[in-house]
């Protein structure tokens, strides 16, 4: 026996009628206490992500004991367990598809557990498929940028699915954006992060404005905030779905390129006590400075002012002024992304026609 722990150890083991593989390397920081394991059944591939209890014992975090930190994150497991199911139920297809998920005893180990869920098994993350000309070629460019469109999307389907049934995703990044049927398909994973507004379904971060990866946050995440509601979780997506698409075009996110514009980054700012509406106006010029510079990342000059305007209204840092005005009556105004779905349908189909003008020339 390698380990006493039987979650870190299922190379090789059948878990219900799961042949279980190889383990997956994971670089997602959001997801530190879970393994992933390639499995197989009698109906083809998939993932199996696993509590990593080796990890909850392990690990010793300021200020939380280690039964603390066991209790939480087998809290947070079965959260999206619950959220998973609840996706899957509501046939939303671009939200990555929940297969099943259970819990078993090993034997022959010290911590016999094993908590997992099971999902469909995808090709790999879009920042694996994203590709970026370093020639001055403008077919090529077009092509690029069309597939990127493409995605967008199809991701913002997968937010707006949620949105409707009262889920906030609040980790869309590139690590979230899952890629199917060789880079045509693209669903949102990473639900361990999501925030609710059910009966049946309540978050264990419920008191928290954010939950994702602070590399991606939306500006108000790091300052100490006054609303903790749906309404403000559904910003926090509409913010990340902009930021996703500067991500698209530069390899950057907004949140990045604001700190460069900053006499201090947001965490550094947030951390010395400052007022978020204080400084609002400095992150206004600096999003401003940003706006500008991202235009020029935009090959074709027709689409530079519609892309533009797109993540000019999802990234406003002014959360009250952030999404196109709209009547989506489960969250607040500002939220609705019908729009935006509308905005970049158009978009990536005229993306097309001029690629196959050029083409045919």
């Amino acid at each position: 026996m390698k380990t006493a722990f039987a979650s870190s150890d299922l190379s090789g083991k059948t878990i219900g009628n799961w042949k279980v593989k190889d383990v997956i390397a994971n670089n997602d920081i959001t997801t530190q206490y879970s393994l992933f394991y390639n499995v197989e059944n009698d109906n083809g591939p998939a993932i199996m992500k696993v509590l990593d209890t080796e990890k909850c014992y392990g690990d010793k975090e300021e200020g939380i004991s280690r039964m603390e930190l066991l209790s939480r994150e087998t809290t947070a497991f079965h959260y999206e367990t619950k959220v998973a199911e609840a996706c899957a139920s509501r046939h939303m297809s671009n939200v990555i598809r929940y297969i099943e998920s259970g819990e078993v005893d090993l034997d022959g180990y010290a911590i016999p557990m094993v908590a997992y869920i099971v999902y469909e098994l995808s090709e790999g993350k879009i920042g694996d498929f994203l590709k970026y000309s370093s020639k001055s070629d403008f077919v090529v460019d077009l092509r690029m940028l069309v597939e990127k469109l493409r995605s967008l999307h199809q991701v913002t389907k997968g937010v707006k699915q949620l949105h409707t049934n009262f889920i906030a995703h609040h980790n869309i990044t590139p690590q979230s954006v899952e890629v199917f049927d060789s880079n045509s398909t693209f669903k949102l994973g990473a639900l361990h992060t999501s925030h609710t507004d059910q009966d049946e379904l309540q978050s264990p971060e419920s008191g928290k404005l954010y939950n994702g990866d602070l590399t991606f946050a939306p500006p108000e995440a790091f300052f100490a905030p006054n609303k903790r509601d749906m309404g403000s979780y559904y910003q926090i997506d509409t913010y990340m779905l902009g930021n996703l698409v500067v991500y698209y075009l530069t390899q950057l996110n907004m949140t990045t390129l604001l700190n460069r514009h900053l006499p201090y980054t947001l965490k550094e700012w947030a951390k010395g006590g400052a007022d978020y509406q204080a400084v609002l106006p400095d992150i206004i010029n600096a999003f401003e400075r940003v706006l500008k510079n991202i235009k020029s990342c935009i090959c074709v000059e027709e689409l530079q002012e519609p892309i533009m305007e797109i993540i000019s209204c999802l990234c406003n840092p002014d959360p009250e002024k952030r999404g196109y005005p709209g009547t989506f009556m489960t969250a607040t105004a500002n939220a609705d992304l019908q729009r935006v779905l509308t905005k970049l349908d158009i978009l990536y189909k005229r993306g097309e026609r001029l690629l196959a003008q050029y083409n045919h020339r």
